[in-house]
């Protein structure tokens, strides 16, 4: 499988793979709506990189709570280490960007929360100065649960990188 097939497959079942809990988004969408963040409001989001790899190894710890890792594709990788984790606030006005350890560009863009409380977003990869990696991907997600684009080869691995908007509503 080529690496631009990989890399569609692997962001399409990521993309798959989030889980929706009709009753917490009803929470979340009317939190959201009382709130009034409709459109602009920042969200807090997390970006981490993993290096994953199909040798056997170690699963870092902090990945055991993410159930789509445990899941195909990411099942095939025997080991898992994280990279980097970056922490901020997303907003329509105010996308993120992170740098990738192979010199590549992330950037995150939340189009707006939908109705039923999720976000849409918008993900690119990019090297700067050259031609996109991965110009545009749009996913919905769900609040606090990661999806994953991944596929890029480095250092004998494959990059995986997790984004989590937003937090997940609290269980009653």
């Amino acid at each position: 499988m080529g690496s631009e097939t990989k890399l569609f497959a692997l962001a399409l079942v990521a993309a798959l793979s989030i889980a929706v809990c009709p009753r917490a988004l009803a929470q979340q969408s009317a939190t959201t709506a009382r709130a009034g963040t409709g459109s602009a409001a920042a969200v807090r989001s997390e970006v981490f990189v993993v290096l994953a790899s199909e040798t056997e190894g170690t699963i870092d710890p902090a990945l055991s709570e993410i159930p789509a890792l445990r899941r195909p594709p990411f099942n095939a990788f025997h080991t898992m280490e994280v990279l980097s984790r970056t922490t901020s606030h997303l907003s329509a006005e105010q996308p993120i960007e992170v740098q990738l350890p192979n010199g590549r560009q992330l950037r995150v863009e939340l189009e707006r929360p939908t109705e039923d409380g999720r976000y849409r977003v918008r993900v690119s990869i990019n090297t700067p100065g050259q031609s996109d990696y991965l110009p545009l991907l749009q996913i919905v997600a769900s609040p606090g649960d990661p999806f994953f684009v991944a596929g890029q080869n480095w250092q004998g691995g494959t990059l995986v990188i997790g984004v989590r908007i937003g937090q997940r509503p609290a269980a009653r």
